[in-house]
């Protein structure tokens, strides 16, 4: 028993090349840190005790400035490479992150969430460029989910970490997400070498070509819409979800942050393997489907949820949600590209997140404002519906074109 499940352990880490464990090391030490996203509505409403609403468009332009980043670092990153525009990244967020700490006046606030997102979450679209240069169209997904496993590891030590940081001092947060983006950067610079185009594996999961453009592939923008509303769907429980626990439920600070890091717990223990077992057993787009439906259940489920307990059922669901779907997401963007323009597709992969960044909160918030906390769950319950129709659709169209 004990040898087969070290031979199922070895297997599915198998092949990985060398450059995306330190890509994995360097997004785990970036995510050990990220405590600002998760704790900033919190930090406006308690530190700086302005409105519920105020933290609403704090938080909305969060995710404007995410989308405005991810889009520029595409661009750049097809233009100039991965490399140089992780470091800018990295380093120019951990001067940003620091800078906020010193930041009281609301308007101020506004502006500098505004630029600290922009720089900082111009990381993703080079990072899922440059696994696609250090990865095989066998080990691609896999990766991609041992970069996920480094990012819920970091989730798992953040949101406890900041919350015991947020019940001393709230600035203290956006010091610890500065100096992990700084030790992130250090790694990158030190031991990882650049790659050119030249060097990227050819990537063949689809039959179909790319479009020489991104925002010209009509199939992909689909995907690109269904894949934000299943973002604004997860990123519920992450997002404004701590002022439900708060408000609702009266938690601290330190248990919404250990109740958030079960879920990273979960999926950085139990997403290698499951992706290894199952991913030639279904097409990526039933799998993105189940994830969605799992969604469903839980926003319909949590009127009638009020313990501890059982939010901890609807943390295991969501996280066995985003094991199902998110893989597959990334995986389908990737087969979707070639080298010439990745960096454009994952811009837009990235985008339709920060989308979801700007919409949820604002939409969050005025629902609860004006309809309370109950209909904010059957809309979102709704949105993850549109993502299983959209899925199963999305899969008949595909199978139209490789005909």
């Amino acid at each position: 028993m004990a040898s087969n499940l070290a031979k199922l352990f070895k297997d599915a880490y198998g092949g990985i090349s060398t450059e995306v464990w330190w890509l994995a090391l360097v997004t785990l030490i970036n995510r050990s840190g990220t405590m600002v996203i998760l704790f900033l509505s919190l930090y406006v409403t308690e530190h700086l005790h302005l409105t519920v609403q105020n933290a609403g468009v704090v938080m909305g332009i969060f995710g404007a400035g995410s989308l405005c980043g991810v889009f520029i670092s595409g661009r750049f990153t097809d233009k100039l490479g991965y490399y140089p525009v992780i470091l800018f990244s990295l380093f120019g967020g951990a001067v940003m992150f620091m800078m906020m700490s010193f930041i009281t006046d609301y308007y101020v606030i506004c502006i500098a969430t505004f630029f600290m997102s922009c720089i900082a979450e111009a990381f993703r679209p080079p990072m899922m460029t440059a696994i696609s240069f250090y990865s095989t169209p066998a080990t691609y997904t896999r990766s991609m989910s041992l970069n996920r496993l480094a990012i819920n590891l970091g989730f798992s030590v953040g949101p406890v970490v900041g919350g015991f940081l947020a019940l001393y001092d709230y600035r203290l947060i956006f010091w610890a997400d500065g100096v992990t983006c700084f030790g992130a950067g250090l790694i990158i610079l030190f031991m990882l070498k650049n790659k050119k185009p030249a060097d990227l594996p050819q990537h063949e999961g689809s039959k179909v070509q790319s479009a020489s453009s991104a925002y010209h592939d009509r199939l992909y923008l689909y995907f690109i819409f269904i894949s934000m509303l299943f973002a604004m769907s997860f990123f519920q429980f992450f997002s404004t979800m701590p002022l439900y626990y708060k408000n609702i439920f009266s938690m601290k600070e330190n248990e919404i942050g250990m109740l958030i890091a079960i879920n990273a717990v979960i999926v950085a223990s139990v997403e290698m393997v499951l992706v290894f077992k199952i991913q030639d057993k279904w097409s990526k787009f039933k799998f993105i489907a189940t994830g969605a439906w799992m969604l469903v259940l839980c926003y319909l489920a949590l009127p009638f949820f009020s313990s501890i307990l059982l939010f901890v059922i609807i943390n295991i669901v969501i996280s066995f949600s985003e094991m199902l779907a998110l893989p597959f997401m990334n995986t389908f963007m990737n087969e979707r590209s070639n080298a010439k323009n990745r960096g454009q597709y994952a811009a837009l992969y990235a985008m339709s997140w920060s989308a979801a960044q700007i919409l949820l909160p604002v939409i969050a918030t005025q629902t609860i404002a004006h309809f309370g906390y109950d209909m904010l769950w059957y809309l979102l319950a709704a949105f993850s519906m549109a993502v299983v129709l959209g899925s199963l659709h999305i899969e008949k169209l595909l199978a139209r074109e490789r005909k």
